[in-house]
């Protein structure tokens, strides 16, 4: 009924940990697609042992492209009704494939949006800003499914937002391809971009948005998100970080523009768009002179040209817009 897809690459001191919280699920109707993206380490030993002992783990073995590709591989191999993304580094609450599979059948919904749990979150981050290493602990506590509060829509993008600071019980924070339950039909025509290898998840996710699925939303911290400062974002060179969220940024206007309404178009860029254009301006100003001008000001005019500067959310997304339209006309 479920395919757990993951991808795997170099991840195996997090490994066992990602795995057994799948087999320790409440919930036994699923499969393991474990894409190892060409893995160095002890990676593959480790998804062997585990697929000998449950033949529910399966794997897919692949030359190293990234985790887009292995994404789509994953989808490709998906056997379930509904697909469920875990990266290799984090894992979940034992109930969540219980959980979110009674919400899609009691409600039809093609998309099922849980949470992650926010005060591991924060224990650990706040450890790494003192460098102090805190092993994840979730807080895992016993959930009655049938009780389980949620919000049913047909309107998603009234819900979901990129900006941290967006107020509402139901909202959906961030465009993680993670903590949601997918139904396969819905995903199937969808894939990730390859040629983007930083916010690679903001294109996928506003083509999921625009498919206007029936979403169901709950509340429930399912998702266990371990951050790490050498992900692709903290650790990502100026230039190379402005590049890959400009073609995200770019990727992600030309699908909202060709089919979302005025008023969609409004709030998708407020609450998407904008934050990635923070994220892309402040690259560029961070390079300084060892940003390849010439290839920032292309970028950028391009962006300006298609109206992705349109629609600021606020006044802070003006004094950037003001900054940007210097910058490409000097």
């Amino acid at each position: 009924m479920i395919s757990v897809v993951v991808p795997v690459y170099n991840v195996a001191k997090y490994l066992r940990r990602c795995i057994d919280s799948v087999i320790a699920q409440t919930y036994d109707d699923w499969e393991m697609v474990c894409v190892n993206d060409g893995s160095t380490d002890n990676s593959l030993a480790v998804l062997t042992e585990y697929a000998e002992r449950d033949g529910r783990i399966r794997i897919v073995n692949k030359a190293n492209a990234g985790v887009s590709a292995a994404r789509n591989d994953g989808i490709a191999a998906a056997r379930g009704e509904y697909v469920l993304f875990l990266d290799a580094d984090d894992f979940i609450h034992p109930q969540t494939l219980e959980i979110t599979h009674h919400i899609a059948a009691q409600t039809n919904a093609d998309i099922v949006s849980f949470r992650h749990d926010v005060h591991m979150h924060r224990r650990i981050m706040a450890g790494m800003r003192v460098g102090i290493r805190i092993a994840p602990k979730p807080r895992a506590r016993t959930y009655d499914a049938s009780r389980v509060k949620f919000k049913i829509t047909d309107n998603l993008i009234k819900f979901a937002t990129e900006r941290n600071h967006s107020l509402g019980r139901w909202r959906i924070r961030h465009c993680y391809p993670v903590m949601h339950l997918y139904r396969r039909a819905l995903i199937e025509g969808i894939r990730f971009d390859t040629d983007i290898r930083i916010t690679e998840d903001f294109p996928f996710w506003t083509r999921v948005l625009f498919a206007r699925p029936r979403a169901a939303i709950t509340r429930l911290p399912l998702y266990y998100y371990v951050p790490h400062w050498t992900s692709a974002l903290n650790s990502a060179h100026a230039q190379r970080l402005y590049e890959n969220v400009g073609m995200a940024i770019m990727r992600s206007y030309g699908v909202a523009s060709r089919v979302a309404s005025p008023r969609e178009m409004r709030r998708w860029q407020r609450e998407f768009l904008w934050p990635f254009i923070f994220t892309c301006a402040r690259a560029v100003r961070r390079a300084g002179d060892a940003v390849d001008r010439n290839k920032a000001v292309q970028s950028l005019r391009e962006m300006d040209g298609m109206g992705c500067f349109d629609n600021p959310s606020g006044m802070r997304a003006r004094k950037y817009r003001r900054w940007i339209r210097r910058f490409i006309s000097d």
